[in-house]
Protein backbone atom coordinates (compact mmCIF):
# COMPACT_ATOMS: atom_id res chain seq x y z
CA UNK A 1 0.00 0.00 0.00
CA UNK A 2 1.38 3.40 -0.98
CA UNK A 3 1.83 6.27 1.49
CA UNK A 4 -1.03 8.14 -0.23
CA UNK A 5 -3.37 5.14 0.05
CA UNK A 6 -2.52 4.78 3.75
CA UNK A 7 -3.31 8.47 4.26
CA UNK A 8 -6.71 8.21 2.56
CA UNK A 9 -7.58 5.20 4.71
CA UNK A 10 -6.77 7.18 7.84
CA UNK A 11 -8.80 10.15 6.52
CA UNK A 12 -11.99 8.11 6.26
CA UNK A 13 -14.46 9.54 8.74
CA UNK A 14 -12.07 12.34 9.78
CA UNK A 15 -12.55 15.93 8.59
CA UNK A 16 -9.54 17.66 7.11
CA UNK A 17 -7.41 19.65 9.53
CA UNK A 18 -7.09 22.34 6.84
CA UNK A 19 -9.88 24.87 6.25
CA UNK A 20 -10.48 28.20 4.54
CA UNK A 21 -8.88 30.51 3.66
CA UNK A 22 -10.99 32.63 6.03
CA UNK A 23 -10.94 36.38 6.44
CA UNK A 24 -9.10 37.52 9.54
CA UNK A 25 -9.35 41.09 10.76
CA UNK A 26 -5.57 41.19 11.21
CA UNK A 27 -4.12 38.40 9.07
CA UNK A 28 -6.00 38.95 5.82
CA UNK A 29 -6.80 35.69 4.02
CA UNK A 30 -5.76 32.99 6.44
CA UNK A 31 -5.45 29.29 5.60
CA UNK A 32 -6.41 27.57 8.83
CA UNK A 33 -4.72 24.48 10.27
CA UNK A 34 -6.67 22.79 13.07
CA UNK A 35 -4.10 20.65 14.88
CA UNK A 36 -6.41 19.86 17.83
CA UNK A 37 -9.72 19.05 16.08
CA UNK A 38 -13.13 18.46 17.62
CA UNK A 39 -14.39 17.69 20.14
CA UNK A 40 -13.25 21.03 21.51
CA UNK A 41 -10.18 20.42 23.66
CA UNK A 42 -8.66 23.39 25.45
CA UNK A 43 -6.97 24.59 28.61
CA UNK A 44 -9.62 27.32 28.87
CA UNK A 45 -13.41 27.46 28.75
CA UNK A 46 -13.77 31.15 27.89
CA UNK A 47 -17.17 32.69 28.50
CA UNK A 48 -17.03 34.41 25.10
CA UNK A 49 -15.79 31.49 22.99
CA UNK A 50 -17.53 31.31 19.61
CA UNK A 51 -17.15 27.51 19.58
CA UNK A 52 -19.23 26.98 22.70
CA UNK A 53 -18.15 25.31 25.91
CA UNK A 54 -15.02 23.21 26.16
CA UNK A 55 -15.69 19.47 25.98
CA UNK A 56 -12.24 18.31 27.19
CA UNK A 57 -10.50 20.77 29.52
CA UNK A 58 -6.88 19.77 30.08
CA UNK A 59 -3.83 21.43 31.59
CA UNK A 60 -0.93 20.02 29.54
CA UNK A 61 -0.08 18.83 26.00
CA UNK A 62 -1.85 15.58 25.20
CA UNK A 63 -1.48 12.68 22.78
CA UNK A 64 -2.43 14.09 19.36
CA UNK A 65 -5.62 12.83 17.74
CA UNK A 66 -4.09 13.73 14.35
CA UNK A 67 -0.45 13.00 13.56
CA UNK A 68 1.99 15.54 12.18
CA UNK A 69 2.22 13.47 9.01
CA UNK A 70 -1.55 13.61 8.47
CA UNK A 71 -1.73 17.34 9.16
CA UNK A 72 0.87 17.98 6.47
CA UNK A 73 -0.86 15.55 4.09
CA UNK A 74 -4.10 17.49 4.58
CA UNK A 75 -2.28 20.68 3.62
CA UNK A 76 -0.85 19.06 0.47
CA UNK A 77 -4.36 18.00 -0.54
CA UNK A 78 -5.78 21.48 0.11
CA UNK A 79 -3.05 23.11 -1.97
CA UNK A 80 -4.18 21.09 -5.00
CA UNK A 81 -7.44 23.08 -5.04
CA UNK A 82 -6.16 26.46 -3.92
CA UNK A 83 -4.38 29.41 -5.48
CA UNK A 84 -1.80 29.85 -2.75
CA UNK A 85 -1.02 33.34 -4.06
CA UNK A 86 -4.30 34.47 -2.49
CA UNK A 87 -3.21 33.31 0.99
CA UNK A 88 -1.64 35.86 3.33
CA UNK A 89 -0.94 33.62 6.34
CA UNK A 90 -1.02 29.96 7.25
CA UNK A 91 -2.53 29.96 10.74
CA UNK A 92 -2.58 27.25 13.39
CA UNK A 93 -5.92 27.69 15.09
CA UNK A 94 -9.36 26.10 15.02
CA UNK A 95 -11.32 23.87 17.39
CA UNK A 96 -8.89 23.76 20.31
CA UNK A 97 -5.69 25.19 21.79
CA UNK A 98 -2.90 24.43 19.23
CA UNK A 99 -0.12 24.29 21.82
CA UNK A 100 -1.74 21.11 23.17
CA UNK A 101 -0.28 19.27 20.17
CA UNK A 102 3.08 17.95 21.44
CA UNK A 103 4.68 18.19 17.97
CA UNK A 104 3.82 21.82 17.28
CA UNK A 105 7.38 22.68 16.22
CA UNK A 106 7.53 19.76 13.77
CA UNK A 107 4.24 20.86 12.20
CA UNK A 108 5.52 24.43 11.75
CA UNK A 109 8.76 23.12 10.27
CA UNK A 110 6.82 20.94 7.82
CA UNK A 111 4.50 23.78 6.84
CA UNK A 112 7.47 25.98 6.07
CA UNK A 113 8.72 23.38 3.60
CA UNK A 114 5.28 23.14 1.94
CA UNK A 115 4.04 26.73 1.77
CA UNK A 116 6.09 29.82 1.12
CA UNK A 117 3.88 31.96 3.36
CA UNK A 118 4.29 33.38 6.87
CA UNK A 119 3.09 31.07 9.63
CA UNK A 120 1.03 32.33 12.57
CA UNK A 121 -0.10 30.56 15.74
CA UNK A 122 -3.12 31.74 17.72
CA UNK A 123 -2.72 30.67 21.34
CA UNK A 124 -4.51 31.35 24.60
CA UNK A 125 -1.07 31.67 26.31
CA UNK A 126 -1.90 29.09 28.99
CA UNK A 127 1.11 26.86 28.24
CA UNK A 128 3.80 29.45 27.41
CA UNK A 129 5.56 28.72 30.70
CA UNK A 130 6.34 25.26 29.24
CA UNK A 131 9.81 25.37 27.63
CA UNK A 132 8.94 22.86 24.88
CA UNK A 133 5.81 24.81 23.98
CA UNK A 134 7.85 28.01 23.71
CA UNK A 135 10.37 26.26 21.45
CA UNK A 136 7.55 25.37 19.08
CA UNK A 137 5.97 28.82 19.19
CA UNK A 138 9.36 30.48 18.64
CA UNK A 139 9.53 28.89 15.18
CA UNK A 140 6.46 30.80 13.93
CA UNK A 141 6.62 34.11 12.07
CA UNK A 142 3.85 35.50 14.28
CA UNK A 143 2.41 34.39 17.62
CA UNK A 144 -0.91 35.97 18.57
CA UNK A 145 -1.25 35.32 22.30
CA UNK A 146 -4.34 35.92 24.40
CA UNK A 147 -4.22 38.08 27.52
CA UNK A 148 -7.69 39.10 28.74
CA UNK A 149 -7.10 39.45 32.46
CA UNK A 150 -4.58 41.25 34.70
CA UNK A 151 -4.94 38.83 37.63
CA UNK A 152 -6.04 35.33 38.66
CA UNK A 153 -9.63 36.22 39.75
CA UNK A 154 -10.47 37.74 36.36
CA UNK A 155 -8.67 34.89 34.57
CA UNK A 156 -11.01 32.53 36.43
CA UNK A 157 -14.09 34.65 35.64
CA UNK A 158 -13.42 35.21 31.92
CA UNK A 159 -11.21 32.33 30.73
CA UNK A 160 -12.15 29.62 33.25
CA UNK A 161 -8.79 27.82 33.03
CA UNK A 162 -8.00 24.20 33.78
CA UNK A 163 -6.77 23.50 37.30
CA UNK A 164 -3.16 24.58 37.78
CA UNK A 165 -3.10 27.26 35.05
CA UNK A 166 -1.85 30.38 36.86
CA UNK A 167 -1.92 33.97 35.69
CA UNK A 168 1.55 34.77 37.00
CA UNK A 169 3.11 31.93 35.04
CA UNK A 170 1.32 33.06 31.87
CA UNK A 171 2.82 36.55 32.16
CA UNK A 172 6.29 35.16 32.91
CA UNK A 173 6.03 32.78 29.96
CA UNK A 174 4.98 35.56 27.58
CA UNK A 175 7.92 37.69 28.65
CA UNK A 176 10.29 34.75 28.03
CA UNK A 177 8.68 34.04 24.64
CA UNK A 178 9.24 37.65 23.64
CA UNK A 179 12.98 37.10 23.98
CA UNK A 180 13.01 33.68 22.31
CA UNK A 181 10.71 33.94 19.29
CA UNK A 182 12.15 34.29 15.80
CA UNK A 183 9.14 36.31 14.67
CA UNK A 184 6.69 38.84 16.08
CA UNK A 185 4.60 38.60 19.22
CA UNK A 186 1.13 40.13 19.38
CA UNK A 187 -1.06 40.24 22.47
CA UNK A 188 -4.77 39.94 21.72
CA UNK A 189 -7.11 41.23 24.41
CA UNK A 190 -10.84 40.52 24.38
CA UNK A 191 -12.83 43.17 26.25
CA UNK A 192 -16.37 42.39 27.37
CA UNK A 193 -18.99 43.19 29.96
CA UNK A 194 -21.42 41.00 31.89
CA UNK A 195 -25.18 41.45 31.65
CA UNK A 196 -25.84 41.24 35.37
CA UNK A 197 -24.22 44.59 36.01
CA UNK A 198 -20.66 43.27 36.01
CA UNK A 199 -17.99 45.28 34.20
CA UNK A 200 -16.06 42.26 32.99
CA UNK A 201 -12.57 43.52 32.21
CA UNK A 202 -13.58 47.02 31.09
CA UNK A 203 -13.10 48.91 34.36
CA UNK A 204 -10.52 51.68 34.42
CA UNK A 205 -8.27 49.96 36.98
CA UNK A 206 -8.42 46.68 35.05
CA UNK A 207 -7.48 48.35 31.76
CA UNK A 208 -4.63 50.22 33.45
CA UNK A 209 -3.34 46.96 34.94
CA UNK A 210 -3.35 45.36 31.48
CA UNK A 211 -1.48 48.35 30.08
CA UNK A 212 1.20 47.79 32.75
CA UNK A 213 1.48 44.12 31.80
CA UNK A 214 2.01 45.12 28.18
CA UNK A 215 4.92 47.21 29.44
CA UNK A 216 6.42 44.14 31.12
CA UNK A 217 5.97 41.79 28.15
CA UNK A 218 6.89 44.29 25.39
CA UNK A 219 5.04 42.74 22.43
CA UNK A 220 5.28 44.03 18.88
CA UNK A 221 1.54 44.60 18.72
CA UNK A 222 -1.52 44.84 20.96
CA UNK A 223 -4.82 43.77 19.37
CA UNK A 224 -7.92 45.16 21.06
CA UNK A 225 -11.04 43.13 20.38
CA UNK A 226 -14.59 42.43 21.59
CA UNK A 227 -16.83 39.41 20.87
CA UNK A 228 -18.46 39.69 17.45
CA UNK A 229 -19.93 36.17 17.17
CA UNK A 230 -22.32 34.28 19.47
CA UNK A 231 -20.52 33.63 22.78
CA UNK A 232 -20.77 30.43 24.80
CA UNK A 233 -22.44 32.29 27.70
CA UNK A 234 -25.50 34.47 27.17
CA UNK A 235 -24.50 36.97 29.84
CA UNK A 236 -21.51 38.22 27.82
CA UNK A 237 -21.94 41.79 26.56
CA UNK A 238 -20.20 43.00 23.39
CA UNK A 239 -18.76 46.50 23.53
CA UNK A 240 -19.86 49.19 21.11
CA UNK A 241 -17.32 50.58 18.62
CA UNK A 242 -16.82 53.81 20.59
CA UNK A 243 -16.26 51.83 23.82
CA UNK A 244 -13.66 49.50 22.33
CA UNK A 245 -11.89 52.34 20.56
CA UNK A 246 -11.75 54.31 23.84
CA UNK A 247 -9.97 51.35 25.45
CA UNK A 248 -7.62 51.09 22.48
CA UNK A 249 -6.85 54.78 22.94
CA UNK A 250 -5.61 54.14 26.49
CA UNK A 251 -3.14 51.59 25.18
CA UNK A 252 -2.02 53.93 22.41
CA UNK A 253 -1.25 56.65 24.95
CA UNK A 254 0.78 54.38 27.21
CA UNK A 255 2.33 51.86 24.82
CA UNK A 256 4.90 53.72 22.74
CA UNK A 257 6.90 50.75 21.45
CA UNK A 258 4.01 48.53 20.25
CA UNK A 259 1.45 48.91 17.47
CA UNK A 260 -2.07 49.07 18.87
CA UNK A 261 -4.94 48.04 16.62
CA UNK A 262 -8.66 47.84 17.34
CA UNK A 263 -11.26 45.44 15.96
CA UNK A 264 -13.05 48.51 14.62
CA UNK A 265 -10.08 50.05 12.85
CA UNK A 266 -10.30 50.31 9.08
CA UNK A 267 -10.51 46.84 7.49
CA UNK A 268 -7.05 45.49 6.84
CA UNK A 269 -7.69 42.91 4.13
CA UNK A 270 -7.98 43.19 0.37
CA UNK A 271 -10.84 41.76 -1.68
CA UNK A 272 -10.35 38.02 -2.23
CA UNK A 273 -9.47 36.49 -5.56
CA UNK A 274 -11.78 33.98 -7.17
CA UNK A 275 -11.03 30.45 -5.95
CA UNK A 276 -12.28 27.28 -7.59
CA UNK A 277 -13.80 25.23 -4.76
CA UNK A 278 -14.95 21.65 -5.24
CA UNK A 279 -17.54 20.23 -2.89
CA UNK A 280 -18.84 23.59 -1.70
CA UNK A 281 -20.96 22.10 1.06
CA UNK A 282 -17.92 20.37 2.56
CA UNK A 283 -16.10 23.71 2.47
CA UNK A 284 -19.00 25.34 4.32
CA UNK A 285 -19.12 22.65 7.00
CA UNK A 286 -15.35 22.87 7.41
CA UNK A 287 -15.60 26.61 7.99
CA UNK A 288 -18.44 26.58 10.51
CA UNK A 289 -16.87 23.75 12.50
CA UNK A 290 -14.10 26.22 13.44
CA UNK A 291 -16.04 29.48 13.67
CA UNK A 292 -19.74 30.39 13.42
CA UNK A 293 -20.29 32.21 10.12
CA UNK A 294 -23.04 34.34 8.65
CA UNK A 295 -24.19 33.77 5.09
CA UNK A 296 -22.26 36.90 4.08
CA UNK A 297 -19.09 35.56 5.77
CA UNK A 298 -19.31 32.32 3.80
CA UNK A 299 -20.06 34.08 0.53
CA UNK A 300 -17.01 36.30 0.99
CA UNK A 301 -14.65 33.48 1.94
CA UNK A 302 -15.75 31.21 -0.93
CA UNK A 303 -16.27 34.13 -3.33
CA UNK A 304 -19.72 32.86 -4.25
CA UNK A 305 -22.98 34.76 -4.77
CA UNK A 306 -25.06 35.07 -1.61
CA UNK A 307 -28.06 33.34 -3.17
CA UNK A 308 -25.89 30.33 -4.08
CA UNK A 309 -24.61 30.11 -0.50
CA UNK A 310 -28.16 30.39 0.83
CA UNK A 311 -29.19 27.38 -1.27
CA UNK A 312 -26.32 25.31 0.11
CA UNK A 313 -27.11 26.40 3.66
CA UNK A 314 -30.74 25.37 3.14
CA UNK A 315 -29.68 21.92 1.97
CA UNK A 316 -27.25 21.47 4.87
CA UNK A 317 -29.95 22.50 7.35
CA UNK A 318 -32.30 19.91 5.83
CA UNK A 319 -29.58 17.29 6.35
CA UNK A 320 -29.24 18.40 10.01
CA UNK A 321 -25.55 19.16 9.39
CA UNK A 322 -25.91 22.80 10.47
CA UNK A 323 -27.71 24.71 13.16
CA UNK A 324 -28.35 28.44 13.30
CA UNK A 325 -28.20 30.93 16.16
CA UNK A 326 -29.20 34.59 16.05
CA UNK A 327 -26.79 37.10 17.59
CA UNK A 328 -26.78 40.89 17.43
CA UNK A 329 -29.51 40.79 14.76
CA UNK A 330 -27.71 38.35 12.44
CA UNK A 331 -27.95 34.61 11.81
CA UNK A 332 -24.79 32.57 12.38
CA UNK A 333 -24.43 28.98 11.17
CA UNK A 334 -22.68 26.32 13.26
CA UNK A 335 -21.91 22.64 12.69
CA UNK A 336 -24.48 20.37 14.31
Amino acid sequence: MTREEQYHMRRQGRPSTTYGPVLSWRLGRSLGIDVVPRPKTCTFDCVYCQLGRTVRKVAAPTEPRVSTEDVLADVRTALQHLDVRSVDYVTLSGSGEPTLHPELGSIIEGLRDLVNKPIAVLTNSSLVSNEEVRKGLAMADLVVAKLDAPNQPLLEAINRPARGVLHGRIVEGLAMLRGETRGELALQMMFLGFREGGRGNTGEETVEALVRLVGEIKPDEVQINTPTRPPSEGYVVTLKPDEINAIAGKFRLSTRYARVVSRYDKKLWAAPKRLDHERVEEEIVGLVQRRPCSCADIATVLNLPTDVVKNHLHELMKQDRLSVVRYEGEDYYKAS
